[in-house]
């Protein structure tokens, strides 16, 4: 037994059963992996879905523990596992029938025992991808674009969707930290205090798997709220890496500045796009009209929703739910930029002027 592919799932039978599918029918020897599905918790028929998919005896172990969070899950899973190798992935990931051969291959060739794999990740044929998930495949998802040299890739890329590492550099360190309850940087954070030990990534783009997840701009969004709290866990862990975790950027209302800005620029963007594909002649006012009356109706929502969500799928409460978040956020901005600073500059201009006829500067003759 050379290799353990690890899987903690939650909630996910249906796409489960795929999964692990997927990973039994592998051109890997049968006898060189194992697979350890660790149950997180789950309340639908996970139980279920894993017998039905009447895995050989040996070959796929089950265990269960109450909901802790996918880093206790995958770490249930090492103390489980059996072999040398740990090879982590989702249970939304449906893999390459070469994906075990091909981490195994690397160990194989890699003579530095300190090198973990890092494989590839891209979302699944099935998945209409909309644009705005062709952007998450630029990086803020997978930053697989980023890597500048395959053979010394950064902690940043280690993905739990489809990286490997010798089992004893999870033990040397003590695991995942089980104080990240959510899938969000648990498993850089691991990464990190492995490189710290003088673990190095390496990127093989052969060794792929499918993202089964297709998502939209209000779901990545509440997501990445999740992101930014564990982000502020991994800084306070690790207070070095306040600059790349971009917490005091982040922190800043600036931020809110950015999303008009983007916003604006976006329409604009659009009514270029429409007029140079469809070459019409200039709208006319009655045409116009027309359209501003379709935007301010619910009907017009749906023409947004499709142009910046990527999608006419999109439930409405997910609408709500960002159109609530922006509200909220121009209300901060406002009053940070027309009340605070509008006061804090009255206060500044004013302790100038008294400084000024301290010094007897821009009196007037003969007085005042």
């Amino acid at each position: 037994m050379n290799l353990s592919v690890v899987v903690p799932t939650y909630n996910r039978s249906d796409l489960l059963g795929r999964s692990l599918r997927g990973l039994l029918d592998q051109t890997a020897s049968p006898d060189s992996y194992e697979i350890v599905v660790v149950d997180d918790g789950s309340t639908d028929a996970t139980p279920e879905a894993v017998a039905r998919v009447g895995a050989p005896e040996g070959r796929l172990r089950y265990f269960r523990q109450e909901n802790k969070g996918p880093a206790a899950a995958r770490n249930l899973g090492v103390r489980e596992a059996r072999g040398d190798i740990i090879l982590f992935t989702g249970d939304d990931c449906l893999p390459d029938r070469h994906l075990v051969e091909e981490h195994l291959r690397s160990y194989d060739r890699e003579p530095d025992r300190d090198a973990g794999v890092v494989g590839h990740v891209t979302w699944h044929p099935e998945i209409e991808v909309t644009p705005f998930m062709a952007f998450l495949e630029t990086g803020p998802q997978f930053g697989f674009n980023h890597i500048r040299d395959p053979e010394n890739v950064p902690v940043w890329c280690f993905y739990t969707a489809n990286c490997s590492v010798r089992r004893h550099w999870i033990e040397e360190v003590g695991g995942f930290d089980e104080d990240f309850k959510h899938a969000a940087f648990e498993d850089i954070e691991l990464a990190y205090r492995m490189h710290k030990r003088g673990l190095r990534l390496v990127y093989r783009p052969a060794a792929l798997t499918y993202h089964f997840h297709p998502t939209t701009l209000p779901q990545h969004v509440r997501r990445q709220r999740l992101v930014g709290r564990a982000a502020v866990l991994f800084w306070r862990k690790h207070p070095e890496l306040e600059e790349p975790l971009r917490i005091r950027e982040s922190a800043h209302t600036i931020t809110a500045l950015r999303l008009y800005q983007a916003a604006s620029a976006y329409g604009y963007a659009l009514g270029v796009l429409d007029e140079l594909r469809n070459g019409k002649p200039e709208i006319s006012p009655e045409e116009l009209e027309a359209l501003w009356r379709e935007a301010e109706q619910d009907g017009g929502g749906r023409t947004f929703e499709r142009d910046v969500f990527g999608t006419m799928d999109m439930e409405k409460r997910e609408l709500v739910r960002l159109r609530t978040d922006l509200e909220r956020m121009y209300r901060q901005w406002d009053a940070v930029t027309s009340r605070r600073l509008y006061r804090l500059s009255e206060r500044m201009a004013r302790a100038g002027w008294a400084v000024l006829r301290r010094l007897g500067i821009g009196r007037r003759p003969g007085g005042v």
